[in-house]
C-alpha cells in the first residue's frame, strides 16, 4: 500500500498504466514458472522427498527463462527501460518459501514479507523523489531478490512437520488448481484489457486482495484447516473490503492515486465484488485441488478461462470489460461449486 501511495502520487496515469500492464504481464509469467508446483512441493518437503522436489525447480528455472523471453518478445516497451522485472520469474523460480510453508512457520514468512516490502518501498521513496523510470522497474525486483535471499536463510532452519503424501492424481490436480489460482488475478486484465491505463490502476488495488487470499489459503492448506474456519478467513476480510470498494471508492483511489480520474473511481465501485468472488474461488480450490476425482477440473477450467477470453470481440470501454470479468468469475465459481457436488459424490461412491 505505501508503494502503490508513492508511486500513485508521483508519475502520471499513463507512464502507471504502461508499468502496470507489464507488471500484470510479469504476474502470468511468474504463475507460469511457479508452474502450479507451490502446494506439491510443500507436501513433498512435508515428506521428506527432497529428490523429486530438486526436479520440480529445474523445471521451474527452465520455464522462467522462456517466459522472460516471451515478454520481451512481445511488448513494444524497450527492453532497456524495464528490463529488471524479468529477474522476477527467475527469483520466483527459485524461492524456497514453499519449504518454510511445509514446516509451517509462518512467523518467517512475514519476517520474509515485511523486509522485502521495506525493501521495496526504499526503492519506491528513489522512485518518488527522481522520479525515475529505473527506480520504477527496480521495486519489483528488489522485493523479490530480497525476499529470495532471506527464504534461502529460512528454508534450511532445523524443523519438520510430516503430512500424508499426495497420491499422483491428487498431486496433478494440486498443480492445475494452483496454476488456475495463480493466473486468475492477472489473466481477464492481460487478455481483456491491453492498453487501457484506469483498468490497470484499478487492477494495482484489487492485486491487494489476491495477494492476501493467497496468503490465507496457503495458511489453510498448510494446516488443513476445514469447514466454517476456512470460510470465515477467506470470505470474511474480502466482504470487508467490498463494502469499502463499493461505497468509498473515491477515498480508496485518493489514497493510493495523485489524481485519479473518474473512470478508476467508477471501476473500482463496479469492481466491489471482484474481491469476494475471487475468495470464492480460492474456497473451492482448496475443497477440490486434492480429490482424485476432480484432478483434471483445475486444467480444464483454466483452459475454459483463456480459450473464452481469446475468443471474445474487443471492448473499448474499462466498465464494460470490469464488469465482463465479474460475470465470469461469477460463472467459474457456479461451475466449481456444481463441480464439488459431483465429485463429493463419486468419491462417497468409490
Amino acid at each position: 500500500m505505501a508503494i502503490l501511495v508513492l508511486i500513485g502520487h508521483a508519475y502520471s496515469e499513463a507512464d502507471l498504466g504502461t508499468y502496470f500492464q507489464l507488471l500484470a504481464m510479469v504476474g502470468l509469467a511468474v504463475t507460469a514458472t511457479q508452474a502450479g508446483s507451490g502446494p506439491l512441493l510443500v507436501r513433498l518437503a512435508q515428506n521428506a522427498a527432497f529428490g523429486q522436489a530438486i526436479h520440480v525447480v529445474g523445471t521451474r528455472f527452465v520455464i522462467a527463462g522462456f517466459t522472460s523471453i516471451l515478454i520481451v518478445t512481445t511488448t513494444s516497451v524497450p527492453f532497456a527501460q524495464y528490463w529488471p522485472l524479468t529477474l522476477v520469474p527467475f527469483a520466483a523460480a527459485l524461492s524456497p518459501d514453499w519449504m518454510i510453508v511445509a514446516k509451517t512457520r509462518f512467523s518467517r514468512l512475514g519476517m520474509i514479507a515485511v523486509i522485502g516490502q521495506a525493501c521495496g518501498i526504499m526503492v519506491s521513496v528513489w522512485a518518488w523523489l527522481s522520479p525515475s523510470d529505473l527506480a520504477l522497474y527496480l521495486i519489483a525486483p528488489a522485493i523479490s531478490l530480497t525476499s529470495l535471499a532471506l527464504a534461502t536463510v529460512f528454508a534450511f532452519e532445523q524443523s519438520s512437520t510430516k503430512a500424508p503424501l499426495a497420491s499422483t492424481g491428487s498431486a496433478f490436480g494440486l498443480v492445475g488448481f494452483t496454476l488456475l489460482a495463480g493466473f486468475l488475478p492477472n489473466l481477464d486484465f492481460v487478455l481483456l484489457g491491453a492498453d487501457n491505463d484506469p483498468l490497470f490502476l484499478a487492477q494495482r488495488i484489487f492485486l491487494f486482495c489476491a495477494g492476501l487470499i493467497a496468503a490465507i489459503a496457503s495458511t489453510l492448506f498448510a494446516k488443513n484447516e476445514v469447514g466454517q474456519i476456512r470460510d470465515i478467513w477467506l470470505l470474511a476480510p474480502m466482504v470487508l473490503i467490498a463494502g469499502l470498494l463499493l461505497f468509498l471508492p473515491d477515498k480508496l483511489a485518493d489514497l493510493f492515486y495523485g489524481s485519479p480520474s473518474d473512470d478508476l473511481i467508477t471501476i473500482l465501485q463496479v469492481g466491489a465484488g471482484w474481491p469476494v468472488l475471487m475468495a470464492f474461488i480460492a474456497r473451492q480450490i482448496l475443497i477440490l485441488q486434492e480429490i482424485s476425482a476432480a484432478k483434471w477440473l483445475g486444467w480444464g477450467c483454466l483452459a475454459l478461462m483463456i480459450i473464452s477470453a481469446s475468443a471474445m470481440l474487443p471492448r473499448d470501454l474499462a466498465l464494460d470489460i470490469m464488469m465482463l470479468i465479474e460475470v465470469r468469475l461469477a460463472c467459474l465459481v457456479l461451475i466449481l461449486l456444481a463441480c464439488q457436488k459431483v465429485a463429493t459424490r463419486r468419491q462417497v461412491m468409490a
